[in-house]
């Protein structure tokens, strides 16, 4: 089974199209088109019939390499290619494999299928894990590490015991160096810090909401992080800011 998700393109990728001129000698265009495929910057290439003989995708790495990059390639462009469009990549749409999105949980008289989707939180007990989902609990023999490979994308380990789908999650607060994760249904568990920037990141892939309330920055009071925000979070290497009510910029936040 496969499945098609969206990729923002947070680089530079660039896909230039090119029809060469039908009187060009062949050699010249051979030659042109390996140099484009040995660019250290070439992701891809594609020879094709239709309305372009070659494509190739680039991932600059700032503006200026591409403006070099275009005055390099001026004059065998003028010579061998009639028509060069260029393209910047906004969006990836991928699709990969997808296993089945569910657990197989033993009962009294048998097992019963849940739906990951439907799973909010699950917790380490032992030899086994708590799965809830539903307002349900369900006991699993199974492993963390195992099943978070099984629930996929959606979900998020706070620290070695805890593992939440990611909408799951209400808020984040930190006072001082400690995290913290509010949970739709009331509880709280601390994130751990080497799953800091993994859970901000989680929140802000999940569906975006209205902003939540802010407590002021200070000592006494904890920060509060909105799942959904874009700014860079300095010490984490991950977007984040704050947002009032109204779903505007508070104030930027800074690692602690």
């Amino acid at each position: 089974m496969t499945y098609v998700h969206s990729i923002d393109s947070d680089e530079l990728r660039i896909i230039v199209c090119l029809e060469f001129d039908p009187h060009a000698p062949p050699a010249e265009i051979a030659a042109l088109k390996t140099q484009l495929i040995n660019c250290p910057q070439t992701l891809h290439s594609v020879e094709s019939t239709g309305s372009f003989d070659f494509l190739v995708e680039v991932a600059p790495p700032d503006l200026g390499w591409w403006n070099e990059w275009q005055k390099r390639l001026a004059e065998p462009f003028a010579k061998l290619v009639g028509r060069c469009e260029a393209s910047f990549v906004c969006k990836r749409f991928v699709r990969t494999e997808r296993a089945e999105e569910a657990l197989w949980v033993p009962t009294a008289t048998g097992q019963v299928r849940i739906e990951c989707c439907t799973v909010d939180k699950v917790m380490a007990d032992g030899d086994y894990v708590q799965v809830f989902s539903n307002g349900r609990k369900w006991f699993l023999h199974a492993r963390m590490h195992a099943l978070r490979a099984t629930l996929g994308r959606q979900f998020v380990q706070l620290h070695r015991s805890v593992i939440v789908r990611s909408a799951f999650i209400a808020r984040l607060t930190h006072s001082g160096r400690q995290w913290t994760a509010e949970l739709q249904d009331g509880s709280t568990e601390q994130v751990a810090r080497s799953h800091i920037a993994e859970v901000v990141e989680a929140t802000r892939l999940s569906s975006r909401r209205p902003g939540l309330q802010t407590a002021r920055r200070s000592r006494e009071s904890p920060i509060v992080v909105e799942p959904g925000s874009d700014k860079e979070m300095m010490g984490f290497g991950v977007p984040l800011y704050l947002l009032n009510g109204r779903n505007e910029i508070v104030s930027f936040l800074s690692g602690m």
